[in-house]
């Protein structure tokens, strides 16, 4: 529990409920810093903000603070691609291939433009193992995904884009448009309705950022991804001639009671819980910097001063060098699958890169906007109230009413839960229910969220600086919004709306 937490801006008396819940997240401790709003039809009736801009607790949330919200970008840049649609520029039915030519290699001739928007294409990720700094050019990212094979057949299955949806939609709003995602989203939409929220921050808007405070990952979730890996290893013919006459006992230390043992011998790799004694070598970390244990599978010598600092090594060189070679060649045997949890797992970051002046300055559509609830909940208004707000139209309804359409419907590979795919957003089903049919909403790595009632014209948004790492049961227990403190007060929304 923390102490009190002065909330500031506007709750008309209806919502006072909501004020209630959003105190409630930070007496529990759940929350640093934060900011809630909610329009309906177009008029704010909640729009509150508190708490602090850093962990240590000593600037304050202001009511011009933005932060980076991560996969809500994904709504803002579906709602440009479909802008794109509205003027003909884009025909959701036609190949991609027709608008971006390059595309049409390696059995991606006949995707759709509607399967790039509904997660089916199959590039739900990048193959080639990249530095950090590749996400940061454009050019080579999009042609790395215009060479690259699927790694399903395209729209039969989903499995959540995370990164690679922001490049796919942006190269087609930059090839019909000759503007990036960013400055059509700037031009387009921020600008005429006054919206403070960016796809690609300007150094004047710096100062007003709260920089993501990021939560350590579930351990249980690398142990499950490294048995996997190390499974596969023992199954690879190429792996088995390597360890034949190797004899290693490797520690991976996240400290506490997170320790992990490799230990080689007689050809076979065994990969159990706890700690072994007197290691050949030993990878340490901390459980708050666990991704850095990322690196010993990556061949890509990625962020050297980063590593030098965050992750220990033990050993004689020569063994921590025949450790890691090792690793990596089990990595590369395992990406050859076509697990796409598994290219995904291997291909994870080894720290949050959010708080970079890069990160900030790119234009990452699917995951680097800033803004803060009010911008958030204004954007959620756009759709909300059917493609026209404060008198000035940004999309037709016949046009904007399409993202409602189901895509598919089914597990998604990569979130491992069952979704239900409109055009680039999540649509209600029994177990993610909404109180009206015509609904959407999405949200960020984190927490954040946007969500949209076409029925009663509500725009919903929830911006936060904490970061939270859920337990996939605890991500299904709640109906309204995968993270818990966002689902408090949605729910609390539709409990004083009467709508639940």
């Amino acid at each position: 529990m923390t102490g009190k937490v002065k909330i500031q801006g506007l709750c008309i008396a209806q919502f006072e409920a909501v004020k209630d819940a959003f105190s409630k997240n930070f007496k529990e401790g759940m929350e640093i810093g934060a900011s809630f709003a909610v329009m309906i039809n177009g008029k704010y009736v909640i729009d509150i903000w508190g708490g602090h801009k850093d962990i240590n607790k000593t600037q304050p949330w202001e009511k011009d603070t933005i932060c980076n919200v991560y996969s809500t970008t994904k709504v803002p840049t579906v709602l440009c691609t479909m802008m794109c649609v509205d003027r003909g520029l884009l025909d959701l039915d036609e190949k991609v291939a027709k608008y971006w030519p390059e595309f049409a290699q390696n059995g991606k001739e006949n995707i759709l433009v509607r399967q790039l928007l509904s997660h089916t294409s199959g590039l739900a990720g990048i193959e080639e193992p990249i530095p950090s700094s590749s996400w940061y050019d454009w050019d080579k990212i999009t042609s790395l995904l215009a060479a690259q094979k699927p790694w399903w057949e395209p729209g039969t299955k989903s499995g959540y884009h995370s990164a690679t949806h922001g490049f796919l939609l942006g190269e087609l709003v930059k090839r019909v448009t000759g503007k990036s995602l960013g400055k059509f989203f700037k031009e387009e939409v921020a600008d005429r309705l006054k919206i403070d929220f960016h796809i690609g921050l300007a150094e004047e808007h710096v100062p007003r950022v709260t920089k993501l405070i990021p939560d350590g990952p579930i351990i249980n979730d690398m142990f499950l991804l490294m048995k996997r890996v190390f499974d596969i290893g023992n199954n690879s013919e190429i792996v088995k001639k390597e360890i034949k006459t190797l004899d290693k006992n490797v520690l991976l230390d996240f400290g506490a009671e997170d320790q992990f043992s490799v230990i080689i011998s007689n050809g076979i790799i065994k990969f159990k819980r706890g700690k072994i004694k007197n290691p050949d070598c030993s990878f340490i970390t901390s459980k708050d910097r666990a991704r850095t244990m990322n690196w010993i599978f990556s061949r890509v010598k990625d962020e050297p001063e980063y590593i030098s600092k965050y992750l220990k090594m033990e050993g004689k060189p020569e063994d921590l060098n025949r450790v890691k070679e090792l690793f990596e060649l089990i990595a590369l045997e395992a990406r050859k699958l076509p697990s796409v949890g598994i290219k995904m797992g291997l291909n994870g970051r080894i720290r949050d890169y959010s708080g970079d002046r890069a990160w900030q300055a790119a234009e990452l559509p699917a995951s680097n906007g800033h803004g803060n609830a009010r911008s958030v909940a204004k954007i959620a208004s756009v759709i909300a109230c059917e493609g026209e707000l404060e008198g000035i139209r940004i999309i037709s309804q016949e046009t904007l009413e399409k993202i409602l359409e189901e895509q598919i419907f089914g597990r998604d590979l990569l979130l491992a839960y069952t979704i239900r795919w409109g055009l680039g957003v999540a649509l209600p089903f029994k177990e993610r229910p909404r109180p009206n049919p015509r609904t959407c909403f999405w949200g960020g790595m984190g927490g954040s969220a946007i969500q949209m009632d076409l029925d009663a014209h509500i725009g919903i948004g929830y911006v936060m600086n904490q970061m939270r790492t859920q337990t996939l049961q605890e991500t299904k227990d709640n109906k309204y919004h995968s993270d818990t403190r966002g689902n408090r007060l949605i729910t609390a929304v539709l409990e004083s709306l009467d709508l639940i």
